[in-house]
């Protein structure tokens, strides 16, 4: 799998794009079929002056692409809320699929 960062002149601190990079591992590891990852961190001022940080990832999925992104005035803030939509479309990506996925839920009473 392939990972690609796109920072495009922003001041973003190295930390942070190693958590991005460990996540998208840790999502890999689980959903096989994720054969690229790309992570755009920029600023935009254009639309909202305060909330101008924005945190795309675009996975690429054998047949189809996730893409998520989030604006907020801090990148680590805009990031989680990335990672956290991007773990939940995976597990129903994974249900869809008919795969197992990490929460297991039944409606049988024992």
């Amino acid at each position: 799998m392939t990972i690609e960062f796109n920072t495009q002149f922003a001041r973003v601190d190295d930390s942070l794009i190693n958590v991005i990079r460990e996540e998208i591992l840790k999502i890999s590891h689980r959903f096989k079929d994720i054969s690229r990852a790309e992570v755009v961190l920029k600023e935009d001022s254009r639309i909202n002056p305060v909330e101008n940080k924005i945190c795309e990832i675009r996975l690429s999925v054998f047949g189809d692409d996730l893409l998520v992104h989030n604006r907020s005035d801090d990148f680590r803030k805009a990031t989680k809320n990335v990672l956290k939509e991007l773990k939940k479309l995976i597990n129903q990506l994974t249900i869809k699929q008919g795969k197992p996925a990490d929460i297991i839920t039944s409606t049988v009473k024992v």
